[in-house]
């Protein structure tokens, strides 16, 4: 039985795989995209339990996708977390809570760490 359904987005090809990987493996479906419109197009159609996005993606940039979600009556209620390689340091945190995320991850991913997150979220 799926746990949930998690959208991923990164343009990241092999943090994709890896994310894809752990988390399909502790019992998530899981989908894909590489950039935020992409990721919304889906969003819209699939309405994931959570959304696992990187901050820095082509098209529709992370924090931006994120106030969409919140905004949006329909996918309000997905639990998203944010992730970065390159926005370090707390004004990003506040910058990604502002925007509505349920959490902020920094790169490289503790994938223990993000899957603790990921379950106590969806648990709420």
């Amino acid at each position: 039985m799926s746990k949930g359904k998690i959208l991923l987005i990164d343009d990241d090809r092999v943090t994709l795989t890896m994310l894809e990987m752990v988390l399909s493996r502790h019992g998530y479906h899981v989908l894909s995209a590489n950039d935020g419109q992409q990721g919304l197009d889906l969003l819209t159609k699939e309405k994931p339990d959570a959304l696992i996005s990187d901050m820095l993606i082509p098209k529709i940039h992370g924090l931006d996708l994120c106030k969409k979600i919140k905004q949006d009556p329909q996918l309000k209620t997905i639990k998203v977390i944010l992730m970065t390689a390159v926005y370090k340091g707390a004004s990003f945190h506040f910058e990604a809570k502002e925007s509505g995320a349920d959490h902020f991850i920094e790169k490289p991913i503790d994938t223990k760490g993000l899957l603790d997150k990921l379950n106590a979220l969806l648990a709420k």
